[in-house]
């Protein structure tokens, strides 16, 4: 069995369709804070000690003495959540 003949233009422009765009706000964009170091100090039930923790958030840096991890958040001595989407930077004292 024969293929048929097939016909194929000749490109004389340079084609770009395989570019990627990205359209967004810049300032929407951060970066996921690893927690994993700091989640190591909770026991399997999520309980601490009084863990002091330097925690910078989105409405600034405070010392916050940690004492329960549940799945989502943090919370602190004085029964205040902290959320992980929150946490942009922390320092373990």
């Amino acid at each position: 069995m024969k293929l048929p003949s097939v016909f194929a233009n000749k490109i004389d422009k340079v084609i770009k369709n395989n570019e990627d765009y990205f359209h967004g706000d810049r300032n929407v964009v951060k970066k996921k804070v690893d927690l994993n170091n700091l989640s190591k100090k909770f026991d399997q039930n999520g309980y601490v000690n009084k863990l002091s923790v330097l925690i910078k958030t989105k409405n600034g840096s405070k010392l916050e003495k940690l004492i329960l991890k549940k799945n989502d958040y943090f919370v602190n001595i004085n029964n205040e959540k902290i959320f992980f989407d929150d946490i942009l930077d922390y320092e373990i004292k």
